[in-house]
């Protein structure tokens, strides 16, 4: 290798390529999978389901999961989530807690796509949502609690419901993407229109209409009851058998002047109505949102694929579209490791260039590290890990692992230069006497990163992806070490 140097810089161009290449290829991710013992199942009954209904269909959903010989316990929340917050009556969520890993053979991604299928038949009509705890605490804390929401921005709310329906029809159509919610309405309602040619053959007008309407269904106050040293105030309204039955309400006695009286069926018209939508607003934009969860695929190829087909999609002018969740974290996340990436190179070459008093040995140092990069990525590919935040901070760790076997190299090198002896010999010495502590040091590192790899332990498995990292490109920046960089630190001193 030190008579060739040419075959250094082709091998070194090949192992750019093949580190550009793998990088398109391998799957990428936000948070590292892992099985946490448990699951949360969000839930949302039709629009308008009475509470009682809702808890009849959930007893069934709780009979499957008990059923389920994995399963150690469930716990349910109607009308309340995980959150401090309330939520309409037709929702919420169930704890699921699964038997230790050792009483098991299925994990949880396994036991959650066996009880998919199962869920939906119990209770038809039931939107579910399987969730992961550490995604969903994470997810609520940073506002993103699904992987990928659509989000469509727009000031007709009937139009964005349009929309978000045709996109939810999209979504239905990405492979892998499950657990689709589209945009959700609110309680059905009634609408009684009042007709002013009626209420005025009573003497009255609209108003005093809608005035004896709201004291009979809502009540009024007609008098307080002095309790010891406090008022109560008493309020009186029809009983709820009326006030709640849609078919009694009609039967609401208006009273006229003269002591003329009416039901209120004759004086109004009854128009039932689907509830509105429920919209939400980001930056003061109002927006629908349509989110999807993942199952056996990478969140970034989905994202690209979704935008794709977004792309295609003709929006009336004014409204807009953005792809976000945790794809959205993602990419700010890789945005800020790339700075931090940058910052931690700038900085390892200022000291490597105030150590060596020149430009070649730094640069031939530093360069091994983005070289490395295609031994990390395909230690991710080989194991089917995708490259994610930890994965990605183990490709910062590189850059001080690979500069330290540069640094004893050829530091014996420039030493054995200062000598008299040729860049070629002493460049040969260094990589004879210093490959020992290069070994020493790089399998000390390798072997003790080999429980992580194998994700033994408790919380392991988020530390998996940063260990496979830091073992491909590790293992492979040893070998440039020892081979390439000798090899070009002599044909870049071949004239010494």
């Amino acid at each position: 290798m030190l008579a060739r140097p040419i075959v250094s810089l082709l091998i070194v161009l090949v192992l750019a390529v093949a580190g550009g290449l793998l990088y398109f290829s391998v799957g990428s991710g936000f948070l590292p999978r892992a099985d946490e013992g448990g699951f949360v199942v969000d839930y949302l009954t039709p629009p308008g389901t009475a509470l009682e209904e809702t808890d009849r269909l959930l007893k069934k959903i709780e009979r499957v999961l008990l059923d389920t010989p994995d399963v150690a316990s469930v716990q349910r929340r109607t009308g309340s989530e995980l959150g401090l917050f309330a939520t309409p009556q037709n929702s919420g969520d169930v704890l699921v807690r699964l038997k230790a890993r050792n009483q098991r053979d299925r994990s949880s991604e396994e036991i959650i796509s066996d009880l998919r299928d199962k869920l939906t038949a119990a209770a038809p009509g039931v939107e579910i949502e399987f969730v992961q705890l550490l995604q969903d605490m994470l997810g609520d804390l940073e506002g993103n609690p699904t992987p990928i929401e659509v989000k469509i921005f727009g000031d007709d709310a009937n139009v964005l419901a349009e929309l978000a329906e045709h996109v939810e029809e999209m979504l239905g159509k990405v492979e892998g993407l499950v657990d689709i919610v589209g945009v959700q309405r609110g309680n059905p309602e009634i609408t009684w229109q009042i007709d002013p040619t009626a209420a005025g053959r009573l003497g009255l007008t609209v108003a005093d209409v809608q005035q004896q309407i709201s004291a009979a269904w809502l009540g009024e106050v007609a008098t307080d009851y002095l309790a010891l040293d406090r008022d109560i105030p008493v309020r009186v309204r029809y009983p709820d058998g009326v006030r709640f039955n849609p078919g009694r309400l009609g039967e609401t006695v208006i009273r006229g002047v003269e002591g003329r009286t009416a039901p209120i069926s004759a004086l109004a018209t009854v128009t039932p109505q689907a509830g509105q939508t429920v919209l939400m607003r980001e930056n003061l934009r109002q927006m629908v949102l349509v989110s999807g969860r993942l199952e056996g695929r990478d969140l970034g190829s989905a994202a690209a694929e979704i935008t794709t087909k977004l792309q295609g999609l003709k929006l009336p002018l004014g409204y807009t579209w953005e792809v976000g969740g945790q794809y959205l974290s993602q990419r700010q996340a890789f945005r800020e490791l790339l700075e931090v990436l940058a910052i931690a190179s700038a900085l390892v070459f200022v000291i490597l260039v105030v150590h060596f008093r020149g430009f070649g040995p730094p640069v031939l140092i530093l360069g091994a590290a983005p070289l490395s990069l295609a031994g990390a990525l395909i230690a991710l590919v080989l194991t089917g890990t995708e490259l994610n935040v930890s994965s990605a901070m183990g490709l910062v760790l590189l850059v001080g692992l690979v500069v330290k076997n540069g640094i004893v190299l050829l530091d014996y090198a420039e030493r054995e230069r200062e000598r008299g002896i040729s860049a070629a010999e002493a460049v040969f010495d260094a990589a004879r006497i210093r490959l020992r502590p290069i070994l020493m040091t790089t399998l000390c590192t390798l072997f003790g990163l080999v429980p992580l790899a194998l994700g033994i332990g408790a919380g392991a498995e988020l530390q998996r992806p940063l260990a496979l990292a830091v073992i491909g490109g590790l293992s492979l920046s040893t070998l440039i070490t020892v081979y390439l960089i000798p090899s070009l630190y002599a044909g870049l001193y071949r004239s010494n």
